[in-house]
Formats: C-alpha cells, structure tokens, sequence
C-alpha cells in the first residue's frame, strides 16, 4: 500500500508496514553473527511486545536497557515504539551508582541487560528495588531469566494494542547529573508515529522505494546511532551493527555488504584519514551515498578531506538529544565551509539574546529551535526546563549566529565561552583554526586563570604522529606553526597564550568532548594556591 500526496505515490514507511514486504531479505546482522531477515524480525519484535503487555507493562511505563549493539537491542527497542512504552537506553560504560540513579529518575518498570554488565546492573537493582523478576537477561546467565526464553510461547502476529513509544534518554551529565529528556506519549497509533518521520527521509533525499544497506558504527545507547538506526529500518533498510569499530574493518563491511548509509562521530573521520594510503585504496566503497555525521563538532579540514575521498555524500546534521535540528550537504558546506547547515523542513531556528530577543544577522547569541510540534522536558525538573524555554523555542545553551543566506554557525556553548579581559572568546572558532594544521589530530581549546585577564586561552593538542611527544625539538617547533596559524587567522585576544601537546583529548565513545577535564585542573591549582 503507498499513501498519495497529490499526484505523488509516496512507499510506505514504518517497520511494521515495510517488514512484510522485504519478507526474507536481510534485517538485520550483529557483530556476533546472529542475523534475522525482515520478516524474522517482524516476529521477533511482536513476540517481545506481547511479553510486555504479559508482564503488566501499560502506556507511559519505562524499561531500562543496558545492552551492546545487538540484535535483541534492536528489537526491544522496536517493540517499545509500538507498545507505548519509554525506553530509556543506558550508557554501558556506566558504573552501578549511575544505572541506580537514573532506574530511580526514570521510575524503570523493567530493566534488561547484557550479561556482561551483570555485575554493575545487578548491583543497581537492587539499591534501586527493581525485584528480580523485573530483570531480563540478553543472553544466558545463570539464576537470571533469558529474554529467549521468556517469549518463545508469544505469537509472532502483531498486538491489537499498538502505540507510539517514545525514547526516555539521559544526556551526558558532563555539568552534574544526568538529566532524563521526556516527550508526552499521546496516544498516536504506532504506524502513525513511524509514518511521522518521513520528513527526516525527505531532507536526506533518501529513496524510501529503494532501500539499501546501513552501517550502524556508533553505540545504540547514544541517541544518534539509535534514533538514525531506527530511522533507516523504519524505511525498509537492511542494518549492519558495528561493535569494537576500527576503520579498516569499517571498510570491509562498507565492501562486503555494499553499505549506502552509515552514521559516524567526526573523531571517526580523523581515524579514517590516518590510514595509510594502501589500505584506503584496498577497499571498494562506491557503493556509499549517505554518510551522516553529528554529535559533536567536526573540523573543516577533516571534512573537506573526506569529501574529497568519499565525494559528496557527507551530510551532517545540527542537533541535541532535546532539540533538532539543522542539516547540510557536501555541496552547500563546500560553499559554507564550518555551517551546520539550514532547519530541516519542520525545524523553527532563532538566534536570541539573554532577554529573548531575536539577534540581526552575523550576531552570536543562544541557538533556540523547536521540530514540529515537538515539546521535551527535563524529568523531574520543570525549573531546568522552564530555562531552557523561551516561547515556543527550546536551547541547550549553544551559542551560534546565522548569515545572510540563512545558514547556521555554531561558535560553542555558553558554559564553555571563554572570557578574556571582558572580551568573549569561542573555542570552536580557536580549535577550527589550529585543526588546519597538518599534523594536529585533535584539539581542546579552554579558558584558564590569567591574574591580569581574568582567563586565558589555553590549547591542547593531538599530534598526528605521535613520536612527536617525545621529541622537544620537533613539538616546539609545531607549537611555533601553530602559533603562527593563530596569528594569521585570529584578534590577539583570542590566540591561545599556552599549548600543550598531549596523547589524547578526553572524549566519551561517541566522539563528545570532556572539556571539564581539560579546564578543571588549571582552576583547582588556583583554588588550592589561593
């Protein structure tokens, strides 16, 4: 069945509709092997829905899941989106006081998970009173129930009941603990709400009638891997999960299944281009024609490097576990070189100041926006909410501008602008700078204690070739290139007055910046000086 838009006859979109149709076509492959055709899938996640409703699972519960990037992972989260349930993915990096709080905030009715994070889990579930039979082990282990087990006996025909779920997910918690970003669930048929993303399908320019292949590169704990895995899957697109993700196997697989669609983090692109010429031309990847990268900033360098290796099938998308969002194409970037792109179709952007009002072109203030009629809140906290609302419009506090053709500019975060002599300073612009240098892999660009400025910028560098950290003589004398880069492209002001060439920037796994942990020890030598 297709729905008619005017003269136009538009493919269906929304697992349940597409499965049946790509019947014994691959679904979906994990990094273990397990594999399930679409049609295997299908029943897999109506199996899964049934044992929730058997479990007393009703609209608006929570369930936990604390797992790898996996087949099953996959298909609880499918069977929430139709059975009108929160799902709220944990990080599994997360130590058991972290699991615990958010199993409290969430007020998780069910918790499922890898047995290789028993121990942490276990231990959460207990502080938090989750009873055992309210834990469902992924997998074998011993004393504890197999989600396998537990809906072999369950029909693989759709529920009668079918609702549009909605993913309960923490941000990272890198200003305090970790806040839960709710959406009311209302209610709408789950074909409905799957149907509702088309949008997203129209500003990809992604063929719905020719569905492809997808890697899935990032963990599906992180909103990114998870949201445009699902995403794809909702279009009829068979996906491949990555686990322990190396670049040259991310080639292979691009060869070997002929991937058209993958999602990166833009610390995956640096890796990429760190292989040696041989081993790049080894492997055939025309078969790619969307490659999506977020999450965290991406340096104009690294970018244009890999257009010019994978053509224009770069896209990169603006936007925040509250709030989306923006999007660009290769073309449009190589025009706008550093712009997040333009609101996607259903996107509303504003640049406002302190008091709410609405900044002229070029100017920085706070990036507000809202999708649709979309409205997320802070759970359990409608004063951090209330904050981030002006109007209509949500903000994560990311400061940018946009120009003259509507194209948006991010230049950091508000907590990370950095203050000198009353002049403020935005590390992106900083670390956009210094990444054009040729043998910089990586930057952090920070304010630290100036006694006559109040705070000076302060850089971290990645060197490319790492030999270099031990070499005094040829580390200064990149530190002197860099220096110089600064002096051609930025106001004194803003020239850092301190490098360090260091082995790594401190990032979670999906590529984001641990700023703090760079700035914070500059701040705690004065506080213990003082």
């Amino acid at each position: 069945m297709t729905h008619q838009t005017g003269q136009e006859e538009l493919p269906d979109v929304g697992f349940w509709k597409v499965a049946p149709k790509r019947g014994n076509s691959l679904g979906i492959l994990d990094p273990t092997g397990e594999q399930l055709t679409f049609n295997e899938l299908y029943g897999r996640v109506n199996q899964i829905s049934h044992f929730f409703r058997h479990v007393g699972l009703k609209m608006g519960d929570t369930i936990a899941v604390i797992g790898r990037n996996r087949v099953d992972t996959m298909s609880i989260h499918l069977a929430a989106m139709q059975s009108g349930l929160y799902y709220t993915p944990i990080n599994y990096h997360s130590v058991s006081s972290e699991i615990e709080y958010i199993l409290r905030d969430s007020e998780t009715a069910l918790v499922l998970f890898h047995p290789d994070f028993a121990d942490s889990v276990l231990e959460a579930c207990k502080s938090a009173g989750i009873e055992e039979s309210k834990r469902v082990a992924l997998g074998v282990l011993a004393g504890h129930n197999s989600l396998h087990d537990l809906i072999s006996g369950f029909s693989k025909e759709l529920p009668t009941d079918r609702f549009g779920g909605s993913v309960l997910q923490y941000t990272s918690g890198t200003t305090g603990r970790p806040k839960g970003v709710r959406r009311k669930i209302a209610g709408i048929d789950a074909d409905e709400a799957a149907a509702s993303l088309r949008w997203v399908l129209e500003m990809y320019g992604i063929d719905a009638s020719k569905p492809g292949t997808m890697l899935t590169t990032t963990p599906i704990y992180h909103s990114s891997g998870l949201n445009i895995s699902t995403l794809a899957i909702h279009f009829g697109v068979s996906i491949i999960l990555m686990d322990k993700w190396t670049p040259e196997l991310m080639l292979e697989l691009i060869e070997k299944h002929k991937v058209n669609m993958t999602i990166v983090v833009p610390t995956q692109f640096v890796r990429l281009l760190k292989l040696d010429e041989e081993i790049r031309n080894r492997y055939d990847i025309s078969s790619m024609e969307w490659v999506i990268h977020g999450a965290a900033p991406c340096s104009p360098e690294v970018k244009k490097q890999m257009i010019q290796w994978w053509g224009p099938t770069i896209f990169e998308y603006y936007g925040s576990t509250e709030v989306g969002g923006t999007f660009v194409n290769s073309q449009d970037w190589l025009l706008k070189p550093g712009t997040v792109g333009k609101p996607g179709p259903v996107t509303k952007l504003r640049i406002l100041d302190e008091d709410g009002n609405e900044l002229p072109t070029g100017t920085v203030g706070k990036v507000y926006m809202r999708q649709g009629n979309d409205q997320a809140e802070y759970l359990n906290d409608p004063e951090k909410t209330l904050a981030s609302r002006c109007g209509d419009l949500m903000t994560v506090g990311d400061l940018g501008w946009i120009d003259e053709d509507g194209y948006l500019f991010l230049a950091g975060r508000s907590s990370e602008v950095i203050i000198v002599g009353g002049a403020n300073v935005y590390p992106a612009e900083i670390e956009n700078v210094i990444l054009g240098h040729p043998e910089v892999a990586d930057v952090c660009v920070v304010g630290i204690p100036n006694e006559e400025y109040g705070e000076e910028v302060f850089a971290a560098v990645v060197p490319r070739n790492g030999s270099l950290l031990g070499s005094s003589e040829s580390s200064q004398k990149v530190i002197e290139e860099i220096q110089s880069l600064c002096i051609d492209h930025l106001a004194k002001f803003k020239r850092p007055r301190k490098i360090e060439l260091r082995n790594e920037i401190p990032r979670d796994p999906n590529g984001k910046m641990y700023r703090k942990k760079v700035r914070d020890p500059f701040w705690a030598n004065l506080e213990r000086s003082i």
